[in-house]
């Protein structure tokens, strides 16, 4: 069976991900070990610091170099997509479109830590949905859930609105573990993905979350996850060409 991880830093040398190939080559082929079958690599863009040009050559320059070699090893397929960085005013801002996950309307959002969502927050979300015609994703929602504002984010999931994915390093944490649980159970995950950085700091996890997910909750949750993962796989590869960055 298949699996998509939608959220990896493995592109080599473009942000505080892979720090070089060896290491890109080195998450892939964990990734591959733990089942996943395809992947998303999503470097951070950060609008308030990050050129857009910048940032566009060094991304496909990146991801083609990658691609090729991942190809000839046999190590899952890589899409390109981008952890973007929450700002003001994004629902209405067209550029956004040019960060969704390869050829999709499918958008990972990073929303910044500690911050409260507030109305605001809440109704960029809206309009990246309304306006924009884009689903957002919201990276590791887990990180949250102390901050004023959660149960907004929450409901906008169970609206449809928004999806929301955990991380797989999360579900198998002891300071996280039940937070987890507990958003599965209430039906507010939509995928499991990596959030893969490093080797050693930030590995892969995706099949120790999944075993730990069968266990816990039974087989029927971690299996609801997969095939999430796989319809979103179904999508991307529906609406597959070459891949040309829009800087």
């Amino acid at each position: 069976m298949n699996y998509l991880d939608i959220h990896a830093h493995i592109l080599p040398s473009v942000d505080d991900g892979a720090k070089d190939m060896e290491t890109s080559i080195a998450l892939l082929e964990m990734l591959k070990e733990q089942g996943v079958t395809h992947v998303v690599a999503t470097p951070h863009f950060y609008p308030d610091s990050d050129s857009i040009e910048e940032f566009s050559e060094t991304v496909k320059n990146a991801f083609c170099e990658l691609e090729e070699l991942a190809q000839k090893k046999q190590l899952p397929k890589i899409f390109l997509g981008c952890e973007l960085r929450y700002f003001s005013g994004m629902g209405k801002s067209r550029a956004i479109k040019q960060f969704a996950v390869q050829n999709t309307d499918y958008l990972l959002l990073e929303l910044p830590y500690g911050a409260p969502i507030t109305k605001t927050v809440i109704n960029d979300i809206i309009d990246i949905k309304e306006v924009l015609g884009l689903t957002p994703i919201l990276a590791h929602i887990e990180r949250y859930s102390k901050v004023p504002g959660f149960k907004k984010l929450l409901k906008l999931v169970s609206d449809n609105v928004a999806q929301a994915h955990i991380n797989a390093g999360a579900v198998i944490s002891k300071e996280d573990a039940r937070l987890c649980e507990k958003l599965i159970k209430g039906g507010y995950v939509s995928y499991l993905a990596s959030d893969t950085h490093s080797v050693v700091n930030r590995p892969p996890y995706i099949k120790q979350a999944l075993d730990t997910i069968s266990n816990k909750l039974g087989r029927s949750a971690a299996t609801r996850l997969t095939i999430k993962s796989n319809r979103l796989l179904e999508e991307i590869e529906g609406t597959y060409e070459e891949y040309q960055f829009n800087g």
